[in-house]
This record gives C-alpha cells, sequence and structure tokens, in this order.
C-alpha cells in the first residue's frame, strides 16, 4: 500500500506544523490488538483538522555491544496497516544498525518508490562508545539526497537532543548535510534547549544558512510512572516541574497539558531572537498508551496556545541550567 499523497508534509514545515507521534504495536502483539490499536489511531488522527503529520518512530535496544533489538512493528509495516489517514506518515530509521551504504540507499528507493513514503527522520545509535555498521546520520543525510536527487517534496529529519556537548555543531552540520526538521527529546523544562535554539538561530545567520524546522516534542502525563519512565528515556523533569505535572487533586493530565503549553510559549520567544527566527512546529508523543487521548486533545487544543511568552509565566523558564546533562532516549 502506497503512503497518502496530499499536501506534502515538507510544504508544511515553514508554518508551525502539528505532529502526532504513535509508537507501533509490539511484534507479540495478537492481531486482535493490533488491528484496535489501527482502528484508534485512523479515528483520532481523521478527527484532527490541524494535524500535519503522523510520525512513526523504531523502537529498539540495545545490549552491551550495542545489537539491536526489535521490539516493535516495522515502521513501514504499520504505516501500511493504518492506510491513508489524509496525512503524510515520517518514516523513522535508525541508521547505526544498517549494514551497509547499500542497503541503505536500497531501503531509501524501496520506501520512496515501492511505498510511497516521502519524509524520513534519520536516527544514529544509543552511544558514542560503539562502533556501529552502519553510516553516520549525516552520512545517511548526504546518501538520501543523492538517491531522492530531483525530488523536492522529500522531507528529511534528525533527532536534536539538547544536553549534548556541542548540539549546535550537530545541528549546523546536520543542516549543512540536508536537514529540514528536527525532532526533540520530550520536554519539559524550556533549558538547554532556549539556549540551544537561540545559538543554533545565530550560527545559521553567521553562515548564511537556512534553518531547520525545530519540531518540540511534548508528552501528556497522568501519575508519577510516566514522569519515571519519560526520565528512564532521558527526559528531565525538574522538582518544581514534577509538582506542576501532579498538583493536588489528581488533575495531573489537564496540568501536563498547560505545562506545555508553558513551554511552548517561553521557547517560541527564545527561537523568534535570531534573524531569520528558527521555525518551530510541535511533535506530541503518547509514550504510554493510557495517555493516547491525552495526546489527541494535546494536539487539538495546540492552534490555541499561540505565541506569547507572556502566558502562564508562573512556571516559566523552570529547568536546568543550560550545561547539565540528563539521560539520552532510547535510539533515538
Amino acid at each position: 500500500m502506497r503512503a497518502c499523497m496530499g499536501r506534502p508534509f515538507r510544504e508544511a514545515l515553514a508554518s508551525t506544523p502539528v505532529v502526532l507521534e504513535i509508537v507501533p504495536p509490539g511484534r507479540r502483539v495478537s492481531e486482535k490488538a493490533v488491528n484496535a490499536v489501527v482502528e484508534r489511531v485512523r479515528d483520532s488522527v481523521r478527527s484532527l483538522e490541524n494535524l500535519n503529520g503522523v510520525n512513526i518512530p523504531e523502537v529498539l535496544e540495545e545490549n552491551h555491544a550495542g545489537q539491536p533489538f526489535y521490539r516493535d512493528l516495522d515502521p513501514r509495516d504499520f504505516a501500511a496497516m493504518l492506510g491513508d489517514l489524509g496525512v503524510d506518515p515520517i518514516m523513522n530509521k535508525v541508521v547505526a544498525h544498517v549494514p551497509s551504504e547499500s542497503v541503505l540507499r536500497r531501503w531509501i528507493r524501496e520506501s520512496v518508490e515501492d511505498h510511497g513514503f516521502r519524509n524520513f527522520v534519520l536516527v544514529g545509535g544509543n552511544s558514542s562508545r560503539v562502533r556501529y555498521p552502519g553510516p553516520t546520520v549525516v552520512e545517511a543525510n548526504r546518501i538520501l539526497r543523492t538517491v531522492t536527487k530531483g525530488r523536492d517534496d522529500i522531507a528529511l529529519g534528525n533527532i536534536t537532543i539538547a544536553e549534548r556537548d556541542h548540539e549546535v555543531d550537530r545541528l549546523v552540520e546536520k543542516t549543512h548535510a540536508g536537514c529540514d526538521f528536527f525532532t526533540t527529546q520530550v520536554l519539559f523544562e524550556a533549558e538547554p534547549m532556549a539556549t540551544v535554539l537561540r545559538a543554533y538561530g545565530r550560527r545559521c545567520s553567521s553562515q548564511t544558512l537556512r534553518p531547520a524546522t525545530v519540531l518540540l516534542s511534548f508528552a501528556p502525563v497522568s501519575d508519577y510512572q510516566d514522569i519515571e519512565f519519560l526520565v528512564w528515556l532521558g527526559a528531565t523533569v525538574s522538582p518544581r516541574t514534577e509538582e506542576a505535572l501532579l498538583p493536588p487533586g489528581g488533575a495531573s493530565g489537564r496540568a501536563s497539558l498547560e505545562v506545555a503549553h508553558t513551554l511552548w510559549s517561553h521557547l517560541h520567544a527564545a527561537a523568534a531572537q535570531s534573524q531569520p527566527p528558527v521555525p518551530l512546529g510541535v511533535n506530541i508523543e503518547e509514550v504510554s498508551a493510557h495517555n493516547f487521548d491525552l495526546a489527541v486533545r494535546m494536539a487539538r487544543e495546540f492552534p490555541s496556545w499561540g505565541g506569547s511568552a507572556a502566558t502562564r509565566e508562573s512556571i516559566s523558564g523552570i529547568g536546568p541550567k543550560p550545561g547539565n546533562a540528563g539521560r539520552t532516549r532510547g535510539s533515538r
């Protein structure tokens, strides 16, 4: 089955795109359960008039030697099950585990020519200490641009982890290599992302380089276990933010939407401080299946957030100082 061929996602990158990230079901999940997930996603996505894309991650775990274990369905297979959603799917690929450049070229050709996909997020490995068989992300970007030369509807994305050393250098290098957009890890703090956005914008301006769109990732939480899991994935959550996410009275789901709204306002202001401003969008993740409806609600409400940094100033600016490292998220 070929992917949706409506408006290319790449055309939405300059106009604050809204993306919903859906993790594929596990490979051992029953057919009945998979079908239930597919129907739920279809119904929800088609109800979101402001949605521009569905981001499908390739989820894997690495052992001590860096070898991958694929627990969930392949993104291309899951996208085929979902069918035409009315918006473009975004295929993630952990290129570090591709056996060779020729295999990656074949995967790209198959994805574009046979499946009709035109949006990709190319991802590196978990550890800088492991020697992976596949190309680096920068090399993979160049390979994809070569294979798809002449296709102006192909959108290429990478991951940004603000806590990493020299992250701005990485962003600029990947932008030069053809990256159209970056997706962040799930954010609960304004820093160090705000500092990275300002520095990236200034660097692009000094090099006359068009900055890529940065999709800020937000996720709803409904209990403390959600926060524990997100921290394990690499999110940074300060004590003050934890209090805001889990207020007395049990309205935690609604509270997490308010925290995301505040962060959007703060980071929108930070991105606007360069000329030209760094374009932003949002990537809204469910993370846990029980938060799926909250994630859909967050996506639906996003257009009302606007861009004013003055909104909800009572909790804006919370977060660690720039340079405080957090754990990185799995294979992202």
